[in-house]
């Protein structure tokens, strides 16, 4: 699963926070001219004086569709988006056009984007209430996680950009956002699918159980594999982050062009290590989402005190957005350090000894397990936490299924720092030869090459 911020909150708030007040959707724009421009011209939509104002007009347009701005990139989620937003804009004129909770539409652009180009589009959005979503999700035409990401501005928006833009292609990130097709007005679509939407949401159902939640997820899995299979099968082309799941879309989708485009890292933010004493020992991911939350409290009561017993000075740091309150108690109850949000990862890898994932739910691929490896951090982890990443395990990381075993697995690299010095440096050759940027935008912009010259 890359990191599933894209649908933490609906998931958090349909599973863990049903008391939130019903409320009428709303919905509002503002386009922002990156260029600074303060003529009130449209974001995003070719016009005579574009040439003049800055606007390339001599090359071939990109449409990108993201349901969250991309950035910070402090998830996973982001940093997959962000990845195909930066890949389209070193070939093509791009407009990014992302849903942004009301007011953050507008916020100041960042640099990043304002020196590659990128033209931004920013559509207010705050989802359905809840309950009226979950009923919708039973009963309308889009299960649950889709049905929150409707936006009648989006739909309003996207005609207008299209038609006069007339793009190459319309890159649309996540399941999500795939029934703006018909507001492309012909303009081909390439899915890119971070997950397989279905595949997590069974495995959720299966954690669950037999609980009202369980059994509401159970139902949204069935609807997500009716909508994935429809969807894709509207897509000029699907694009999986591993190859595992291309064959399931190959199989769900039958005739759809399905190619793999790998998640990309970027290998330049990550310093050299310099592991400290006592040992640290990290656990990050975005804790919005509920099953890291579970995962981390589970090795928190399991596994850690198995480091503990043999290495008493060891230091667990858990990093990352939105620690709930369960999280930080059982936490503090072991002595590990709920450090919660950090502006960069780059200094709480370089600090580590060892980075663990206690993940038992999800799909696609964990992006911070390509980061650990990236900053030559040796990873533990379960192995659905290490699926569709192509690793062995023993020579990339330590695998474990269980939260005791995780933490075994801990304890033996931490004692024995050639094994450790040595699976970091095989994790970095990998990193660089699988998840660069370049070599991810090389592979997105040939695909999509096929597409925008068809």
């Amino acid at each position: 699963m890359v990191d599933p911020g894209d649908r933490a909150a609906q998931t958090r708030a349909l599973f863990s926070v049903p008391s939130e007040r019903l409320r009428a959707p709303r919905a509002s724009v503002r386009e922002l001219d990156l260029r600074g421009r303060g003529d009130g011209t449209s974001r995003g939509i070719t016009r005579p004086g574009d040439a003049a104002a800055g606007r390339d007009v001599s090359r071939r347009s990109a449409l990108v569709l993201t349901p969250r701005f991309p950035w910070p990139l402090d998830d996973g989620g982001r940093i997959a988006a962000w990845q195909c937003v930066r890949a389209a804009a070193s070939e093509y004129e791009t407009t990014l056009v992302s849903l942004v909770p009301p007011g953050e539409d507008r916020a100041p652009i960042p640099r990043e984007f304002q020196e590659r180009g990128i033209h931004v589009v920013r559509v207010a959005h705050r989802p359905p209430a809840v309950f009226s979503a979950a009923l919708d999700g039973l009963i309308g035409r889009w299960p649950y996680t889709i049905t929150r990401y409707q936006n009648p501005e989006l739909s309003r928006k996207l005609r207008a950009l299209t038609a006069e833009v007339r793009p190459s292609f319309a890159l649309v990130n996540n399941l999500h956002l795939a029934p703006y097709v018909d507001d492309l007005n012909g303009v081909p679509m390439i899915l890119r699918e971070q997950n397989l939407e279905h595949l997590w949401m069974d495995r959720y159902a299966r954690r669950l159980g037999w609980t009202p939640a369980g059994l509401y997820a159970r139902i949204q899995a069935k609807r997500l594999r009716a909508a994935e299979s429809a969807l894709c099968q509207r897509a000029a082309l699907v694009l999986a982050i591993q190859e595992e799941e291309a064959a399931q879309l190959r199989k769900l989708a039958p005739g759809v062009r399905v190619e793999v485009l790998p998640v990309g890292v970027d290998l330049s933010r990550f310093v050299d290590p310099r592991p400290v004493e006592p040992p640290i020992v990290l656990l990050a991911g975005s804790f919005a989402w509920r099953p890291n939350v579970d995962g981390a409290i589970q090795f928190l009561r399991k596994g850690w005190h198995r480091v503990l017993a043999r290495i008493p000075a060891a230091r667990l740091r858990i990093v990352g957005k939105d620690l709930p309150r369960s999280l930080v108690t059982a936490a503090n109850k072991v002595g590990a350090d709920p450090v919660g949000y950090v502006e960069t990862m780059s200094e709480e890898f370089a600090r580590a000894s060892a980075f663990v994932v206690p993940v038992w739910v999800g799909a696609g691929v964990r992006v911070k397990i390509t980061e650990a490896m990236a900053a030559r951090v040796p990873v533990v982890a379960t192995r659905l936490a290490a699926e569709g990443l192509g690793l062995n395990p023993g020579d990339h990381y330590a695998a474990s299924d269980t939260a005791e075993g995780l933490g075994e697995q801990v304890v033996a690299l931490l004692l024995a720092p050639a094994s450790r010095a040595e699976m970091a440096k095989r994790g970095r050759a990998l990193a660089e030869e699988r998840w660069s940027l370049e070599s991810a935008a090389r592979i997105q912009n040939g695909l999509c090459a096929t597409i925008a010259s068809g």
